[in-house]
């Protein structure tokens, strides 16, 4: 199944018309309805928003349950995560259905789905590009972990510090590389236009030889 055809299961099970599930999401009925009727295809950060507000794993809205052959299903204990792009290359547009990658975990891993590395921003946290990145889907992380990151049309993985001013609020975000050879990059301040959000904290690395 595709993304548009199980946005509208998910919407029928709910008993929720398109406007509804619009105010629920955040969006409008023009979107939802251009979702549905594949008609535009969603960004990853658009995917993990969804899910979160609708409480559900990423993989839900994947297509990650549809029908495979029985030599490609999980062993017992184990199951299937989406691969849904590449981080800090600009952002993956996510086409569940259509050339959608996965990678085998342990059933109780807590992950939700996985990003390919590309670049050396990381290397000091021992990821590096082609690694492959567990992430699990949170809007909010703490200061210092590694997070996914939204950042305009852009994703990146980076450490998230937030400064703050004395009345405790936030005054800047940075997203710190781990490579000394790349600054970090501060997000905030009376002009700024930029849109950052947390799609998820990376809790695990798969290390390619």
């Amino acid at each position: 199944m595709e993304f548009g055809d199980i946005l509208r299961q998910i919407r029928a099970e709910r008993g929720l018309s398109q406007d509804e599930l619009a105010a629920l999401l955040g969006t409008t009925k023009q979107v939802i309805s251009r979702y549905e009727t594949k008609k535009r295809v969603p960004r990853l950060s658009v995917v993990t928003a969804f899910a979160q507000k609708l409480g559900l794993p990423v993989s839900a809205l994947s297509g990650e349950e549809a029908i495979m052959p029985p030599e490609l299903m999980p062993v017992s204990g184990m199951r299937r995560v989406p691969i849904l792009g590449s981080a800090a290359c600009g952002e993956p547009i996510y086409k569940p259905g259509d050339g959608t990658e996965f990678v085998t975990v342990e059933d109780d891993f807590p992950c939700d789905f996985a990003l390919i590395a590309e670049g050396d921003s990381m290397i000091g946290d021992r990821i590096h590009s082609g690694d492959i990145v567990f992430i699990r889907s949170q809007d909010h992380v703490q200061d210092g972990e590694i997070a996914a990151v939204a950042l305009d049309n852009e994703v990146t993985l980076k450490h998230v510090r937030r400064l703050r001013g004395l009345d405790g609020n936030v005054v800047f975000t940075q997203l710190l590389p781990s490579n000394p050879a790349y600054s970090p990059i501060d997000i905030g301040g009376e002009d700024e236009t930029r849109m950052v959000r947390v799609l998820g904290k990376a809790v695990a690395v798969r290390f390619m030889l």
